[in-house]
């Protein structure tokens, strides 16, 4: 852990200063602590189910950071996404879209031209609750009680990469979620975020994960680094993250990754998708790329 802590700090330096997107998540918390920030930028949902604006609310002021609190205009709903989503040039299926679209419009008003993310340990270290559930249940090939029970644990258990398939909504002949997370799924939040940014003339930044060699050492560190206690998962960058930040924010459970905007909410689509299916809002997408 400790070497981690000096890679982080080491690379971190050319990012000193600069505007930073604060999730209240440990990863950009961690990164708010570290460099410093112009200011902190967070956007607040009109939900409380999945807003974490108290997080982000709590590590700036532990912190003593300003930060710019983005309220999102439903208004502009429909116009913002036809916009976003032709900036983006494909579908993504994430309920993210319209809030960032927001978050960089503020900056740019602002006369801002950069921006810090904490992108890049949920894919290398477990930080998604898919990696922590699968890790779990897969272990049971490894329980000494049942080395003898593999036909029985293959009967209940699909295979893995069956399982990363549907936990991640694309098909994949891969067994290693990690792998799935860096391959399949962090291209998905990079194109989306850097779209919407250079519409903005934005420039976002990745310490974490525009470091090779950070990114590296994230994806290779042993899984009692990653994993703790079955629910943590993240484990050494918490470690780190305590040092700097309450207790409440380096061991928080269950983020939701956002910020999640309510869609299928907002657009009368809970019937057909529930909350968080998708097919009327990749139909959406779908339809504005085809104006």
């Amino acid at each position: 852990m400790k070497n981690l802590e000096e890679l982080i700090t080491k690379n971190i330096k050319p990012y000193l200063g600069i505007p930073l997107a604060l999730s209240g998540g440990v990863d950009s918390s961690l990164l708010a602590a570290l460099i410093k920030p112009k200011f902190a930028i967070s956007v607040e949902l009109p939900e409380g189910k999945h807003d974490e604006i108290k997080y982000s609310k709590l590590v700036a002021e532990h912190l003593g950071l300003r930060h710019i609190i983005v309220k999102l205009d439903d208004s502009n709903l429909d116009e913002d996404m036809e916009i976003a989503v032709k900036a983006i040039g494909r579908v993504i299926p994430h309920f993210n879209i319209f809030p960032l679209y927001q978050m960089y419009k503020k900056l740019n008003e602002m006369g801002e031209t950069e921006l810090v993310l904490g992108d890049g340990p949920d894919e290398t270290m477990s930080g998604y609750a898919r990696d922590l559930i699968i890790s779990y249940l897969y272990k049971v090939y490894d329980f000494p009680a049942f080395l003898n029970y593999k036909t029985l644990i293959d009967k209940i258990l699909p295979p893995i990469s069956e399982t990363i398939s549907r936990s991640i909504g694309i098909e994949t002949d891969l067994t290693s979620i990690m792998e799935a997370d860096i391959v399949l799924m962090r291209p998905d939040m990079d194109d989306m975020s850097n779209a919407l940014a250079k519409h903005f003339g934005i420039t976002n930044h990745r310490p974490y994960q525009d470091n090779q060699e950070l990114d590296d050492f994230m994806r290779d560190l042993p899984e009692e680094e990653k994993i703790h206690q079955v629910e943590y998962g993240k484990y050494a960058l918490r470690k780190i993250a305590e040092k700097y930040l309450p207790l409440e924010i380096a061991w928080r459970k269950g983020k939701v990754g956002g910020p999640v905007y309510p869609v299928n909410a907002k657009k009368g689509w809970l019937d057909i998708d529930g909350e968080f299916g998708k097919t009327e809002y990749i139909k959406w997408q779908k339809e504005i790329l085809q104006k």
